[in-house]
């Protein structure tokens, strides 16, 4: 299209967390094509400065500039009711004394969700998982439940409604995704929002937002122990654990707004108009 129109610019927004060898794997023999999107586009906009770079090692001559995904803020911080957060965690199967991990994510290889799994034999029995969302390794992973004998402290509550979300991250008590590849994570940003500590691992664009004692805490990727060691961490140091939540509460406030953003986008758009 653009090389039948040269005259209609377009902004190219890159937000693939996918590793570049499952993207070019996936492509083919289209990948050439996929490069030329890259040194066609007339402005990159990069949700972090890992995809930023990214578009430049592809080639891209164009300006570029990072703009975050937002987080509606009082949507993901405001408390449900006693009764709710109750009433769903006796339908998890959750005890009053029991501290709950949670994952948002798509059932696929660079979430790692097995490794989360794999961290509970490192754990006591009183710490339980809760995942959420669908993908193609579902089976697999609720087999690997079964067979490590943790059927009764991993549950599986599939897909989720966004407006759903809040209900079960305030029913836990830290968010933990072990990814091997991530181009930005807005379910990082949202869990922080609803107050909880974050375990996360430093790939792709989550040192945008997550920085190691501050507002959340790195893990070793491919490493289940490693995850272990930080949820007992956050277990035992109650201060460390309210730092966390403290500071990532106000920086996604004060930074990951919508309102901040959408003036950050009018600004991509006016400045592409004067290309």
């Amino acid at each position: 299209f653009k090389t039948l129109n040269p005259r209609v610019k377009y902004i190219l927004n890159l937000q693939e967390g996918d590793s570049v060898e499952h993207i070019r794997k996936a492509l083919g023999i289209m990948y050439p094509l996929y490069v030329q999107i890259f040194k066609k586009a007339d402005y990159i906009h990069a949700l972090s400065y890992f995809l930023e770079d990214y578009g430049k090692g592809m080639g891209a001559q164009c300006p570029s500039e990072v703009v975050p995904n937002g987080v509606n803020f009082k949507f993901f911080s405001t408390i449900p009711t006693q009764g709710q957060i109750k009433a769903l965690q006796h339908e998890l199967g959750i005890d009053p004394f029991d501290t709950v991990l949670i994952t948002t994510s798509r059932l696929v290889q660079k979430n790692a969700v097995a490794d989360i799994i794999d961290s509970l034999v490192h754990l006591p029995i009183t710490v339980k998982l809760v995942i959420l969302g669908i993908g193609p390794l579902e089976k697999m992973l609720k087999e690997k439940t079964a067979l490590l004998g943790l059927g009764n402290r991993v549950k599986f509550v599939g897909f989720v409604p966004h407006r759903e979300m809040p209900l079960y991250l305030h029913s836990a008590n830290i968010f933990i995704r072990p990814s091997l590849s991530e181009g930005f994570g807005i379910s990082f940003v949202e869990a922080m929002a609803a107050g909880l500590p974050v375990i996360a691992t430093p790939v792709g664009g989550i040192p945008d937002f997550l920085k190691d004692g501050k507002t959340g805490l790195f893990c070793r990727p491919e490493d289940p122990a490693s995850i272990a060691e930080k949820v007992d961490l956050l277990m035992k140091d109650s201060g460390l654990r309210d730092s966390i939540i403290e500071n990532a509460r106000a920086m996604v406030k004060e930074k990951y707004d919508w309102n901040l953003i959408t003036e950050q986008m009018k600004g991509i758009f006016a400045k592409i108009i004067n290309i």
